[in-house]
């Protein structure tokens, strides 16, 4: 999935099939089990570029596998690639062996992401396949009451692609029109039809910044990662003294896990506007990755200077501590950006791990359990993600 030019990672996306596909249910460890541990360990850090490297590898060795099609599917989402996202979801569904919570996970994942029709396919099939424990009454209600949800977001949605086609071309000069089409095609996943408009406005409106962001991420969306880069450039030229360009850029490279390219991006933001604790917050992400532990210290303490209740930058902060051995700090950090934001899943696993390195069994199978229970309340809901 994409963030917004001012947007950070989205908070309510990472992990969604870490319960139902989890590490437990692999039995006796493989060589390909173990590529897709790796693939939900990066998930877990936030890192869907490499998840899908290493889910794309266990795949070459166990093809038609459902929990690594899952995998991949959920990684190139959180990732912007929907297009490869699809590919994995369809060999997924065309696959005859798929059980009951791999269907519900694949249903809210595509749910999430907007994708309804199909989440509704999903959530017929499973309806299916559910054993008998999830049958009767209240089973059969609760389908009918999440398929009428679906049902009603795919006409809201489909009438709010008509009205925008009709304002295109009903108002021919408003550029702000276009842009919301194109970004509902592609959130839809309709990504040739949403590139198609975004060439058509881009001739049109050659200087609207907000046109050649939807371009370049139409651009994006389809597999033209050159065309992308260069209207991203593009916006820099149109806009040079802002800082948003330079983040929207940042945001690209570190999609496509050009990591020192983004670091680059990151810190010309901060310089353009040091004000805005998000770009020192993306800057220290980025910096950790590349494993300049020093540099991301700084830059994640810059941006709670700037925004003292960022919960995502004290986890940062914490696994900065973690990977240096300062259990204390880093049990601390994590703390905070729990009590921040109660449902921070990734703190609670890496809380898991640090009690476990600790010794602290108990408080380790504590955090995980905790975390289990947000993953599984994170599953219950219908909510599409935007784009910017």
């Amino acid at each position: 999935m994409r963030k917004s030019i001012r947007g950070g990672w989205s908070a309510g996306i990472l992990l969604l099939t870490l319960i139902l596909v989890s590490r437990t249910l692999l039995g006796s460890s493989s060589h390909w089990s173990e590529l897709y541990d790796q693939g939900v360990t990066f998930l877990e850090e936030g890192n869907p570029q490499s998840a899908a490297l290493w889910f794309s590898r266990a795949n070459a060795l166990r093809p038609h596998e459902p929990r690594i099609l899952l995998g991949l599917a959920t990684a190139y989402f959180e990732s912007g690639r929907g297009r490869l996202a699809q590919q994995a979801i369809e060999e997924l569904i065309a696959l005859q062996d798929v059980d009951f919570p791999l269907l519900m996970a694949t249903g809210r994942l595509l749910a999430r992401y907007g994708r309804t029709q199909q989440a509704i396919q999903v959530f017929t099939l499973a309806q299916r396949r559910a054993p008998p424990t999830v049958e009767g009454e209240k089973s059969t209600l609760y389908f009918k009451r999440l398929l009428a949800v679906l049902y009603e977001q795919s006409k809201e949605t489909e009438r709010a692609i008509e009205n925008l086609q009709a304002l295109v071309q009903s108002q021919t000069n408003n550029a702000d029109n276009y842009y919301r089409l194109t970004l509902m095609l592609a959130k839809m996943g309709r990504f040739s039809q949403a590139a198609e408009i975004a060439q058509s406005a881009f001739e049109k409106f050659p200087r609207s910044p907000q046109i050649v962001l939807a371009y370049a991420l139409a651009s994006y969306f389809s597999g033209h990662n050159d065309k992308a880069e260069d209207a991203y450039h593009q916006i820099i030229q149109l806009e040079p003294n802002s800082d948003q360009p330079y983040f929207a850029l940042g945001n690209f490279y570190e999609d496509l896990n050009r990591l020192s390219d983004a670091a680059e991006a990151f810190e010309i933001a901060v310089s353009k506007d040091p004000r805005n604790y998000l770009n020192h917050y993306m800057y220290g992400v980025a910096l950790f990755r590349l494993g300049r532990l020093r540099e991301a210290h700084k830059a994640l303490s810059d941006a709670l200077r700037l925004n003292p209740y960022h919960a995502d930058s004290y986890y940062w902060l914490g696994r900065i501590d973690a990977r240096q051995g300062k259990n204390t700090d880093a049990l601390r950090n994590f703390k905070i950006a729990i009590k921040l934001q109660p449902n921070h899943n990734s703190a609670y696993y890496q809380l898991g791990l640090l009690y476990a390195r600790m010794g602290d069994k108990k408080d380790s199978q504590k955090m995980f359990q905790i975390q289990r229970q947000l993953n599984m309340k994170a599953h219950e809901g219908i909510v599409a993600e935007r784009m910017p």
